[in-house]
């Protein structure tokens, strides 16, 4: 079978033959394939993401010195806050990098 750029008008005009679809499935399974590789990849890297990061993580009193990381939460200034990046140090409520999930009426 001829590549499609070496077709006229008129032949890819023409009905396809049966015994010319294993030659095109041949041709464009790569293309199609490359695709979709690319169009879920990033569907992909988010779901290793979800699965390695453990849902919910709880980490107690915020503290100072720690890293924290996407998901995790802690208790600070009577609330409870969640991590919004892959890593932060810093302290809640000053950055976006927290979201205030929880807030004590007591506060």
């Amino acid at each position: 079978m001829e590549k499609p750029a070496d077709l006229t008008a008129e032949q890819l005009a023409r009905p396809i033959r049966t015994a010319d679809l294993p030659d095109l499935m041949s041709a464009i399974a790569p293309i199609i394939a490359d695709f979709v590789g690319k169009v879920i990849a990033p569907l992909q890297t988010r779901i290793r993401e979800l699965e390695t990061g453990g849902g919910i993580r709880y980490q107690g009193s915020w503290q100072a010195p720690k890293d924290y990381s996407r998901g995790m939460m802690v208790t600070f200034d009577g609330g409870i806050w969640h991590c919004n990046v892959s890593t932060t140090r810093d302290k809640p409520g000053t950055s976006s990098s927290w979201t205030l999930a929880l807030k004590s009426k007591a506060h």
